[in-house]
């Protein structure tokens, strides 16, 4: 059975040798999107699956492209 890892530390996940990996730019504990946003959640579920099966041999830590909008700039 294949896994992936969804991650928002991938300096972490990096290190702990994870056979696939998804990074996603939200904050510790919202790793799958923003509360109360089911479609949000949904997208970035159905992203990670997709990869999940595209993903044949381990090794790669994907960036996926979504942004949490409430993160202020620094």
């Amino acid at each position: 059975m294949s896994t992936v890892l969804v991650t928002v530390r991938p300096d972490v996940t990096q290190e702990t040798g994870c056979p696939r990996g998804v990074h996603i730019r939200f904050p510790m504990g919202n790793p799958i999107g923003e509360p109360h946003k089911p479609n949000q959640q949904r997208r970035i579920l159905l992203s990670v699956l997709e990869l999940m099966q595209q993903l044949r041999e381990p090794g790669p830590l994907i960036e996926l492209p979504y942004r949490w909008r409430r993160m202020k700039a620094v």
